[in-house]
Formats: C-alpha cells, sequence, structure tokens
C-alpha cells in the first residue's frame, strides 16, 4: 500500500499498477491492521480492478468480511473491492492460537 501510496504522489499510480499486473501472484499481508485514508483505498480498488480475472491475489487479514467496511471507512469501497477478491476466490478461514505466542510459550 505505501509503494501505490508513494506513486500516486509522484503521479506513476498506473506505472506502479502495471508494474504489479506483470506478477503471477500478488501476497498483500495483514490488509486492515493499519487504517488507509481515502487515497489509499482508492490506490486499493484500482490495484485489485486492474488484476481482477488477469492474476491471483492472496490476502491475509484477521478481519471477516462483514468487518471491511470498518477499515476501509466506507461501505461504497469495501464492497466492490470484496465482489472482485471472491468472485473467483477460494476462501481460507483460520483460527486457533496465535504462532507466535505459542512458539514464545516454547521458547
Amino acid at each position: 500500500m505505501e509503494k501505490l501510496e508513494l506513486a500516486e504522489i509522484k503521479g506513476e499510480l498506473k506505472k506502479q499498477i502495471t508494474a504489479l499486473q506483470k506478477f503471477d501472484l500478488l501476497i498483500i499481508d495483514e490488509l486492515g491492521y493499519l487504517p488507509m485514508n481515502r487515497q489509499a483505498r482508492h490506490n486499493l480498488f484500482q490495484l485489485v480492478n486492474a488484476l481482477y480475472e488477469y492474476r491471483s491475489v492472496i490476502i491475509t487479514t484477521n478481519k471477516g468480511f462483514t468487518a471491511w467496511g470498518e477499515f476501509f471507512a466506507d461501505d461504497n469501497v469495501a464492497v466492490p473491492i470484496v465482489d472482485r477478491l471472491i468472485h473467483h476466490s477460494h476462501i481460507f478461514m483460520l483460527g486457533g492460537e496465535s504462532y507466535r505466542l505459542k512458539h514464545k510459550r516454547e521458547s
């Protein structure tokens, strides 16, 4: 997200998205962990829209889809992003104890 934001500031968002489209797989880790401003949400939509039906995307998050409106701060942005992400997706809902916490206790 930071790369997209910097590219947008430089007026190179389309160029950055085009560069990311060259990868067969894009992994976005911990989506929703940090708050996103309006421009970051717009940039994410642009990226997801560009990748939609052409490239694979893996997203990790500790937020359920119903909570995406909260961290996007706008259901009008969350809904089209979720729609594109889940259209051809395989969703894995994982739960359980934190791997890091478990590892710390074993040390």
